[in-house]
Formats: structure tokens, sequence, C-alpha cells
């Protein structure tokens, strides 16, 4: 089967070593990765990354109204060491079972962290992030499954392309802002068009994703691919999550 290419990393690796484990005979079922139990270690990811979350967004809203100053030092701790976890578990697949859940937990404390902030700024968007994120999963999923939308080559080149553009135009508003100054709007019209251009690509990565590794595990992959398949598809979850909220601030400014 000719694997495409996918912008994920964590994909890639999945790519890398699919075909390359060979399982027969008796116990095949218990040694190789399901989709079925993909999915089920990703719900559990998901469920550690809320859990971990709303501590942090508690956290972090406590400390504004008691200090007046958020909780960023939690954040770019959780941040830093959810990078590492990652990529930990990109170059070293076997980990996964162990290194996936604990970047469950580091991505909730960063993401709760900046939900916070957030939250304390326009009450009630949180809770709308999340049910959106979930909504545009399920969608997404379902329009995968039923095969109302297929990732032909022409598909992937696209939505890699367009997520490759979204790096750069977003590596290039970083380094307008250490000169004080932003590429990219914060409010108005524009900025929530592009935001929903940037929600639109992330979504579509979720259906290369659930295709990836629906080929991956087809192709023969060891039990523990299941953590590694669930901590791939929560690294696009959580960009979709942080692409909604930011378009759902930006609609009330």
């Amino acid at each position: 089967m000719n694997m495409h290419e996918s912008t994920n990393p964590a994909i890639r690796v999945i790519n890398s070593q699919a075909g390359t484990f060979n399982f027969g005979g008796e116990g095949i079922e218990a040694n190789a990765a399901t989709v079925s139990g993909s999915a089920t270690k990703s719900l559990l990811l998901v469920a550690l990354t809320l859990i971990s979350g709303w501590f942090a967004m508690a956290y972090s809203i406590s400390s504004i109204i008691d200090t007046g100053t958020p909780a960023s030092g939690l954040m770019y701790a959780s941040l830093i060491a959810g990078v590492i976890v990652a990529f930990i578990t990109i170059f070293k697949p076997h980990t996964a079972p162990i290194t996936a859940p604990i970047y469950a937990l580091c991505e909730g404390a960063a993401l709760g962290s900046l939900s916070g902030m957030f939250e304390f700024k326009y009450p009630g968007i949180v809770s709308t992030a999340v049910m959106s994120t979930f909504v545009v999963v399920m969608v997404m999923l379902a329009l995968w499954k039923f095969r109302i939308i297929v990732p032909t080559q022409r598909f992937r080149a696209v939505v890699t392309s367009a997520t490759l553009g979204v790096c750069v135009l977003y590596f290039v508003n970083m380094i307008f802002n250490l000169f004080g100054t932003a590429l990219l709007p914060t409010s108005g019209a524009l900025s929530v068009g592009i935001s929903l251009i940037v929600c639109t690509i992330a979504a579509m990565n979720l259906v290369l994703d659930f295709d990836q590794i629906e080929q991956s595990v087809n192709m023969g992959l060891p039990k523990y691919f299941e953590y590694f398949n669930a901590f791939s598809v929560l690294v696009t979850i959580c960009w979709l999550y942080i692409e909604i909220l930011r378009l759902l601030a930006n609609r009330n400014e």
C-alpha cells in the first residue's frame, strides 16, 4: 500500500514503521495494534488532558484573582515538558504507553493555564471551545468513516501545503512579536476569517490522521502503537482546540 505523507510528525513515524512488524499464528490479536484499541487509548488520553486542564485552569483563574497575574510559570513549564515528552515519544515509539499519558497531562496543564486567561477575560468561552472541538472531531470522524471525505493524494497534498503555510505564517508572526509588532490581526473581520481558515485546516488534518492510523494498523504494528496512535491524534486535537479558542476570542473582540 502506498503511504502518503502527513504533516503530523507522529503519523510520519507510524508510516516509517508500518509493515516492519509481522504477527502470525496464535496470539496475533494480543500482539498487534487495532483501530478499536487506538480509539480506546485516544479517549483515555483526552480524558487525562481534560482532567489536568480543568485543575490548571482553576489554578490559573485563582492566580489572576489573588495576585492579578496569570499562572504563566505553570503554562510555560508544562509546555516545555510536553514538547520534550513529545519528542521522546516520536523518536522512541515503544515508550508511548508511558510517555503518551505524561504528554496528555502536560498538555492539559499548559492548555488549562492558557484557558484560564481566556476564561477570566471571556466567561464561558472555554466550555464553548471544548464542546466545539468535540463536535468538530466527531463530525470529521463521521465524514471519514462514511467516506464522505476521501483523503486522496490531491487532498493530502492540499492539506499538507496549507498546514506548512500556517506554520510558516505563525513563525513569521512570532518574529514580528519579538519586535513589538504583529503580522496577524488580533481582532476584526480579517482576524476571524484567518482563524476560520486555520480551524478548517486543523480539522482536515484529523481526516488524514484517522486514515493514516487505519492504514498503518492494517499493515501491522505492535500493541504499543495504540498509545502512539492516540498520541498522534491528541496532538491534532489540541491544535484544533487552541485555534477554536482563538477564533471565539477574536469574535468577542
